[in-house]
């Protein structure tokens, strides 16, 4: 009887364990050049990507879209399906 029970409470742990955020990141190449300063926007999250294109945000695994805001005013969306594990997302734009 106490092995069921002790089954029975580690296979509810594993059910119990939450699910991690997963780090989405990548590199945006706009008209063959780093994307630098470009405001990302993914769900209720904004980032900015750094001086060599590069950007991070934390994320729940899933599928979203990645809302890019590029120098001329104009944005673009891309659809991204976040892993359990990190994912990268590597874009180029023109």
């Amino acid at each position: 009887m106490k092995q069921y029970v002790f089954i029975l409470l580690a296979f509810g742990m594993v059910l119990a364990t939450p699910v991690w955020a997963s780090e989405l990141f990548g590199k945006i190449v706009y008209k063959g050049q780093p994307l630098k300063g470009a405001e990302i926007t993914v769900k209720d999250k904004k980032t900015k990507t750094n001086e060599i294109g590069y950007y991070s945000v934390s994320l729940d695994p899933g599928g979203y879209l990645l809302g890019i805001k590029l120098p001329d005013g104009s944005s673009r969306e891309e659809k991204v399906d976040v892993f359990p594990q990190d994912t990268e997302k590597n874009l180029r734009l023109e």
